[in-house]
């Protein structure tokens, strides 16, 4: 880490807090001070997304919003980077042990893109597994969000097994799954091999985007 990401001032909220952590995942609540998440939420609604297609199930999940994608050094942040980018490489860097990072932070990388879920899409369950990945991270940056409009995070918090992908096998799963409610200004980090999807917007968001920076946390090949 260089001496400048080292001196600088945390963006983290002082008053963000675990709400809730399982043996592969962690949600950190209120992660950035009020102002700057109303900054990032402002910069997100400004953001030029393009609709994509499922890479998980194109036929079903729906259309998705993507804004480019970016990948960056853990350990470094640009002195102009914006202050989620900030905070959220804090808040990684505070949980290696949940993705069992094997070094440190030097050799870790993440991808940062912007994603928007309108009403009717979805993404099916998958499990993040391969290219490097030893993680990934969701940041929620709608301003508002209501129970009642789903896209829910669900999480099976165990390693998933061969057949993780098939839904008739989910069901006999071990562990109940989680389902992490899109608060705003939540972080949710969580690791590679760990069975998850998007709940289905529902209808009744009307116009509203289920916003989130998104991206992988990947081990650098030596």
């Amino acid at each position: 880490m260089n001496l400048a990401t080292l001196l600088a001032t945390p963006a983290t909220n002082p008053d963000a807090r675990v709400h809730s952590r399982g043996d592969r995942y962690v949600v950190i609540d209120d992660l950035l001070p009020e102002a700057d998440f109303e900054a990032t939420a402002g910069t997100f609604a400004r953001t030029r997304l393009k609709p994509v297609l499922s890479t998980i199930d194109p036929v079903y999940d729906g259309f998705a919003h993507r804004g480019g994608e970016e990948k960056q050094r853990l350990a470094h942040t640009e002195d102009d980077a914006p202050r989620w980018q900030r905070a959220v490489k804090e808040q990684i860097g505070a949980h290696l042990d949940l993705l069992a990072a094997p070094g440190g932070t030097d050799r870790l990388s993440l991808t940062l893109s912007a994603w928007g879920y309108p009403a009717g899409s979805r993404l099916s369950w998958h499990n993040d597994a391969g290219a490097g990945r030893i993680g990934a991270y969701v940041y929620f940056t709608h301003r508002t969000w209501s129970a009642d409009w789903g896209g829910g995070l669900a999480l099976i918090d165990e390693e998933s097994r061969a057949d993780g992908a098939d839904g008739d096998a989910l069901v006999h799963s071990a562990t109940h799954p989680t389902l992490v409610l899109p608060r705003p200004n939540r972080l949710v980090v969580f690791r590679a091999h760990t069975m998850h999807a998007v709940q289905r917007v529902d209808p009744n968001a009307g116009d509203r985007l289920r916003r989130t920076w998104t991206g992988f946390i990947t081990e650098d090949t030596p």
